[in-house]
């Protein structure tokens, strides 16, 4: 019995003084971990170290300003405040023989449908101090052909506004003020410098201005109180009608 109890209490001691250590490594991280064991105090350590991977910086490109004085860049402000037809009457000679209008409502127009719409409406006059108040001209980086440009319509309607081009019905303005939401425009010249395409009335930000979210001549109707055709297939079958004066409909450009 003796011998057996003193085996006891060397295990007993041996264990008070047993120190374990584990150490080991994960993909990113490494751990250590160190325990001492005695009868009386458990005490636990550990330490532990991470690699992290660099940052990379991403490349930041510089600015791309257009230039002002780009001789596209002031022909299509010339169009756009004297010639356009919208803000003013139109310069036929301006726009191509392909011409092509295209907006969000209206549209693909030919350029005689297009001009025939100006004389139309004739917002020029309905608006007398109608402006586009035109910014952000560029150089399409894929179209050197290309202006990008935007529009926030202003003014104020005191002339009528024409729905038919007898000019027998018209629209009073009853002095509607427009404040119209930013609008992104395009135009594409062709080698002649003539206008070849003009893309108006798609709205950046249908939030600002008074127009309920609408660009272009909609825009401007619905501040003078005029209902219009939502998109569909109402809206394409009336731009397809025959002319008020009657006779045939000139081709127009598909898409």
């Amino acid at each position: 019995a003796k011998p057996a109890r003193q085996l006891l209490l060397l295990g007993s001691s041996m264990l008070s003084l047993f120190t374990a250590s584990l150490s080991f490594q994960l993909p990113s991280l490494s751990y250590q971990y160190q325990s001492q064991a005695s009868t009386s105090v458990i005490r636990c350590s550990a330490t532990v170290s991470a690699t992290i991977p660099p940052v990379v910086s991403a490349t930041i490109p510089p600015v791309e300003m257009a230039d002002a004085a780009h001789p596209l860049i002031q022909r299509a402000n010339e169009i756009l405040y004297s010639e356009s037809g919208f803000y003013s009457p139109y310069n036929e000679s301006a726009f191509s023989e392909d011409f092509v209008f295209r907006g969000p409502y209206i549209g693909p127009l030919n350029k005689q449908d297009y001009l025939s719409t100006m004389d139309t409406f004739k917002i020029h006059e309905a608006i007398p101090d109608i402006s586009p108040n035109a910014f952000g001209f560029s150089i399409d980086p894929k179209d050197p052909n290309r202006v990008w440009f935007m529009v926030r319509n202003s003014g104020t309607a005191t002339g009528e506004l024409g729905l038919d081009r007898d000019g027998k019905l018209r629209v009073p303005g009853k002095g509607a003020v427009l404040d119209g939401c930013p609008e992104t425009f395009s135009i594409i010249f062709d080698a002649d410098r003539k206008v070849k395409y003009l893309s108006v009335g798609y709205v950046a930000d249908r939030f600002e201005g008074n127009t309920n979210g609408k660009g272009a001549a909609v825009g401007i109707f619905h501040v003078i109180g005029l209902p219009f055709p939502s998109p569909g297939p109402l809206l394409k079958f009336a731009q397809w009608l025959p002319p008020p004066g009657g006779g045939p409909r000139p081709p127009r450009h598909s898409g």
